[in-house]
């Protein structure tokens, strides 16, 4: 059971080379990576947002200060103060404390009402002769694509929506079909243009951030087996142990060691150890299939899996599934194991996050446990579940 999976990039299993190697050029990932890409996107255009988003509230209340002392049409004055709030909501969201919770919906039905009174704004003012009024039509559609921090769809449909709306708005003021056409038409190239060329870049900002995240998960990987390193494994049991906390649920660490390793790499040499890492490696890795659970290579021969929220009923027959399957493998080991081929033992160190305690303790208890199967024969998985003393220093003991 090979581990190395290797699609077209020939990068060992990721979720960001998987999603490279399906076809970087599509406008949508999965749904949990566009949600974590949402988030980076987010973060990285906040400042952008505040000041696009703030010149365009200040532009509309200038203009609706401006239509008050013109003494322009009552119904003129609404469509600007409609788009004023429009304009407000948008500003708001940027500046929420929740921004990267609301933002992109708030944005996606904030520029609906935008786009159709401006859009019967602009053809109002075309009807009445001032076709320069146009070029405010191309400066919100640049600003829709390319300011507006729009998932891409709905930029189109914000985009639609001004189209249709600046359509029907110029046969209501008068306009002719022919004329309609025409203005229409030429509004609708420019859309287009303007749609493109956001789309190729929605493409490159997209692949630059699977590429970012690729070269983070590498970094957090194992060269040899590709699970995670010790340095992820140190990481995600802070986070797991901090949400075990919050949801009040257990944590449990596996540390997993290949028996008399030692021995195997002086018969069988370290290419055939790494090899046979590998290959252990593999089935270890199927054992964390949740988002929250992980595997890694603790050090040497050493192995770990956490688990977040499985009990003893479910740890244990999952660990001597592990140790059967290795066993399994049927790599002949001729030197140290009674049954002729490469066998692991399994420290399982199941604990519930409390303030008093610390995620080390539970490294201790596992490794403990795994220090347990090794004096008791190798070959074998031994479960040690935390018994707290509330009026101790917060250390675990075994039971």
């Amino acid at each position: 059971m090979a581990f190395m999976l290797k699609g077209k990039l020939g990068i060992p299993d990721s979720r960001y080379a998987a999603e490279l190697d399906k076809r970087a050029a599509e406008a949508k990932f999965a749904p949990d990576m566009e949600a974590e890409y949402d988030e980076f996107f987010l973060s990285e255009r906040r400042s952008q947002l505040r000041w696009f988003n703030g010149m365009l509230f200040a532009l509309a209340v200038w203009a609706c200060l401006l239509s008050l002392d013109r003494g322009h049409e009552g119904m003129e004055r609404l469509r600007l103060m409609l788009i004023a709030l429009g304009c407000a909501t948008l500003t708001w969201a940027a500046f929420s404390r929740v921004y990267q919770d609301i933002y992109l919906g708030v944005a996606r039905w904030a520029t609906i009402p935008i786009a159709i009174f401006g859009a019967f704004e602009i053809a109002h003012r075309i009807a009445g002769g001032q076709g320069e009024a146009l070029a405010w039509l191309v400066a919100y559609s640049i600003g829709l694509y390319f300011m507006l921090g729009l998932r891409y769809g709905a930029a189109v449909q914000a985009s639609l929506v001004v189209l249709a709306s600046f359509a029907v708005a110029l046969l209501v003021n008068g306009q002719t079909i022919s004329q309609t056409v025409h203005t229409a038409g030429i509004a609708t190239i420019i859309v287009g243009i303007v749609a493109l060329a956001y789309f190729q870049q929605a493409l490159r900002v997209r692949k630059a951030f699977l590429e970012r995240g690729l070269i983070a998960d590498l970094a957090a990987r194992d060269g040899l087996t590709g699970l995670k390193n010790r340095r992820a494994f140190d990481e995600h049991l802070i986070r797991s142990w901090q949400q075990a906390l919050r949801d009040r649920k257990t944590i449990s660490v596996m540390f997993i060691d290949v028996d008399a390793f030692k021995k195997f790499n002086d018969r069988y040499g370290h290419k055939a150890g790494d090899i046979a890492l590998q290959r252990i490696a593999g089935v270890v890795h199927s054992v964390a299939k949740r988002a929250l659970d992980l595997a890694a290579r603790y050090g040497g021969e050493e192995l770990a899996v956490i688990l977040y929220d499985v009990p003893r009923e479910a740890a244990q027959p999952l660990a001597e599934a592990m140790r059967i399957a290795v066993m399994n493998l049927g790599i002949e080991h001729l030197d140290g194991t009674p049954l002729d081929v490469v066998t692991i033992s399994i420290g399982v160190g199941i604990v519930r996050p409390t303030l008093a305690r610390s995620p080390d303790g539970a490294v201790q208890l596992a490794d403990e446990a795994l220090y347990a199967a090794k004096r008791n024969g190798r070959n074998r998985v031994e479960v040690f579940e935390s018994e707290y003393d509330a009026l101790s220093t917060g250390t675990f003991r075994a039971r």
